[in-house]
């Protein structure tokens, strides 16, 4: 479009220049006004050159360079957890199933321990693992067994043993662990360094007085018939709470008394004494025995009959 513009532009300007050539000049008054004509058409091509004169060349402005700054970001957390890798044989104390820390026994007492524990390694436990004796007092507990059933990691298992009081009244301690079939043994916590224990408290002996319970007498024959005289074989069976010096009498319906006897108990529980009775007559009667220490006791009388045929 610019191009056809530019060319008709020319095309009048050529025209005017032409017209201007070929007018008249007959003298200098028309010489003058034809400079005038051509004057004028020149300042007519002039105005038309500056009118349809092509664009001035923009020269290209300095422009500072846009930058672009990326707006300012968090960046995302990342976890500072270091991973670690599970250890084998690892052990977690659940609970005591049983005896829990300082319950009482009397000496000689037996009792079953049981304990809870949780595999936390990454290894299954076989029956190939054994429950280890470490410190302590075993209380009558075998060193070493081994354990009931597998084990599964994070699955838990009841640890039982058989186990009895110690006859010295105090505080003891148990502690435990485990061994793996190579030999290794570890525990519980996160070093897997703690053991498992059993902590028991022997009560100290009640003192016992010193006492006749029971005396119980019986005869070969207590209700005899036959000849006379006759003899009557007496056993008496005498009971005491501990250990001590008994003193006696048998004592007879008749009114008679045998001579003051002893038996020692070297601790409680029974002893037995004898004695005889011999009847010349027929005879419906009692024996029963005095026990002058520690009681100063009277028991039970013991029926005994005669009935003599001569």
């Amino acid at each position: 479009m610019r191009k056809l513009t530019t060319l008709f532009s020319l095309f009048i300007i050529t025209g005017l220049l032409l017209t201007a050539c070929n007018l008249p000049k007959p003298n200098a008054a028309a010489t003058a006004s034809g400079d005038r004509v051509g004057t004028a058409a020149a300042q007519t091509v002039e105005a038309l050159s500056t009118q349809f004169a092509p664009p001035a060349t923009l020269e290209p402005q300095a422009t500072s360079p846009i930058v672009i700054t990326p707006s300012a970001t968090t960046p995302p957390e990342t976890s500072t957890t270091i991973p670690t890798s599970q250890p084998c044989d690892r052990a977690d104390f659940v609970a005591d199933v049983t005896i829990p820390d300082g319950t009482k026994f009397n000496a000689g007492d037996s009792f079953v321990k049981t304990w809870r524990l949780k595999n936390s390694g990454s290894c299954s436990w076989t029956t190939s693992y054994r429950v280890v004796f470490e410190s302590g007092n075993a209380l009558g507990a075998p060193a070493s067994f081994n354990l009931p059933a597998d084990v599964a990691p994070g699955a838990t298992t009841d640890i039982s043993v058989q186990m009895k009081a110690p006859d010295i009244a105090k505080d003891y301690e148990s502690n435990w662990k485990l061994q793996n079939p190579s030999g290794t043994i570890f525990g519980t916590g996160s070093t897997g360094a703690k053991a498992f224990w059993v902590h028991i408290t022997v009560n100290a002996p009640t003192a016992v007085m010193f006492a006749i319970t029971n005396i119980t007498i019986t005869a070969d024959n207590n209700n005899f018939t036959g000849a006379c005289p006759h003899t009557f074989n007496l056993t008496a069976e005498i009971t005491s709470t501990a250990a001590g010096k008994v003193t006696y009498w048998w004592e007879r319906s008749d009114g008679t008394k045998t001579a003051v006897d002893t038996v020692v108990f070297d601790s409680g529980g029974k002893r037995t004494v004898t004695s005889t009775w011999q009847v010349s007559a027929t005879l419906d009667g009692w024996i029963k025995i005095y026990n002058d220490n520690p009681n100063h006791q009277y028991f039970s009388q013991y029926p005994i009959k005669a009935t003599c045929s001569s």
